[in-house]
């Protein structure tokens, strides 16, 4: 028994906010394929590579359970190679491809005979319909993840009818309808083949449709590190549970725990396991999907030396890495010099009343003694603004900032389970 997964693979650019630059060997169907054969299932990989991809990577993946016997390689093909900003997470997340989009690559697979599943992702924005034929003629199941851009989405339309499991976002659902709104793209697609469509939402979650029923399943709480290709890696596993079980509701929560687990590594050799999902799924908190319970924090704290800096830095981006919408002064406001005129000054300090007004919680960092913190926390208890006090120094607390807190905690982790709660 087998999956073949016909999908890109190709080179991403991992740039941070920081000006660091990452990179790793990706692409949604090398993804798709590790996360698959760690549910313990063969995979053959069909794809087009060139010589940028190694040979040790190669045979790595093979001892994995990743077959790339049928695979295309050209001595003058250069991967895709995509500039990512934003990973860290999903709506704040752009991929720019940084190489020319290839057309008519002359790669025509075949199915092999133990073959249970075939899973598409587009080779240079296209999909194979020669290979939906010979799937229908077996009756094995279909699943379609098609891309945001127009050539893509063209060759998707063509191939719906032979779809067993269409997976797609938001955008790639209107674009592929021809609709504006979201519950009439989900009508159009309905009657346009896909048994199942699994709509992808990110941090939200997914929402399954089927047989007139409608579930939304919300994603699990991860400690995010790296978001791209976690749809991916929830394509490979779901597949491969789904091709198991014939379970279309268990199937889609082992992909959301999957793809929670992948994001918290940037090694993409480190996808969890069967038996450690199975587990995982029943141990993993889940993430509220409720947007309109997702607060704003106001970020008090000081930012006037490279460790300060820092500080705020990290714990902002874990904050927007759980979802919460950070609002920091030094970032929106800009950070006082001694250049400055009174008249600046006033409009900064302005800024910053108006950024604490906006915000539902306040979370003080309060590891280093600054008058502004405290004019801060003061302000927001007048206010009524519950503030949060982030304290991991072993040194004493004043006892109107103690007591001007709600609560003080000495990690982030916990101060983010509260926020949720």
């Amino acid at each position: 028994m087998s999956l073949s997964i016909y999908g890109e693979i190709g080179i991403d650019i991992l740039l941070d906010n920081d000006s660091s630059i990452f990179y790793r060997t990706g692409g949604a169907g090398l993804y798709a394929a590790i996360a698959a054969a760690k549910q313990e299932m063969k995979v053959n990989f069909l794809t087009v590579y060139g010589p940028e991809i190694d040979k040790y990577s190669m045979r790595f993946w093979e001892t994995m359970g990743v077959s790339t016997q049928q695979s295309l390689y050209l001595e003058n093909y250069n991967v895709p190679r995509y500039l990512v900003t934003g990973y860290k997470a999903f709506e704040n997340k752009y991929s720019t491809p940084m190489t020319d989009v290839k057309i008519g690559v002359d790669y025509n697979p075949s199915i092999e005979k133990d073959c249970e599943g075939l899973l598409l992702f587009p080779i240079d924005h296209t999909l194979p319909e020669s290979l939906c034929k010979q799937a229908l003629e077996r009756n094995i199941p279909i699943f379609l993840d098609p891309k945001p851009n127009n050539k893509s989405i063209q060759q998707a339309k063509t191939i719906l009818e032979y779809v067993t499991v269409l997976l797609v976002n938001e955008e790639e659902a209107l674009l592929l309808s021809e609709s504006t709104d979201i519950d009439e793209a989900i009508n159009k697609l309905n009657v346009m083949g896909p048994k199942y469509i699994i709509l992808k939402r990110g941090h939200k979650g997914c929402t399954l449709i089927y047989d007139e029923k409608r579930i939304d399943f919300p994603a699990f709480k991860s400690n995010v590190v790296c978001t791209l290709g976690s749809g991916d890696v929830f394509g490979g596993a779901f597949a491969v549970t789904f091709l198991r079980t014939r379970d279309i509701e268990y199937s889609v929560q082992i992909g959301n725990c999957a793809a929670a687990n992948f994001i918290e590594s940037v090694s993409i050799e480190t996808v969890i396991d069967k038996a450690g999902v199975e587990k995982d799924l029943f141990l993993r908190e889940k993430l509220i999907t409720d947007e309109k319970l997702l607060k704003k924090i106001y970020l008090a704290g000081p930012f006037f030396s490279k460790q300060e800096i820092n500080w705020v830095k990290q714990i902002t981006d874990r904050l927007e890495s759980a979802r919460f919408r950070v609002l920091s002064p030094s970032r929106e406001n800009g950070i006082i010099n001694k250049d400055m005129s009174l008249e600046q000054r006033r409009k900064v300090f302005q800024s910053d009343i108006d950024l604490l007004n906006d915000a539902d919680v306040v979370v003080a960092l309060l590891d280093h003694d600054d008058p502004g913190t405290c004019f801060e926390i003061g302000y927001a208890y007048e206010k009524g603004i519950p503030v949060y006090g982030l304290k991991t120094s072993q040194n004493d607390l004043n006892n109107m900032v103690r007591f001007g807190c709600k609560e003080l905690l000495d990690n982030i982790e916990d101060l983010i389970g509260i926020l949720y709660g």
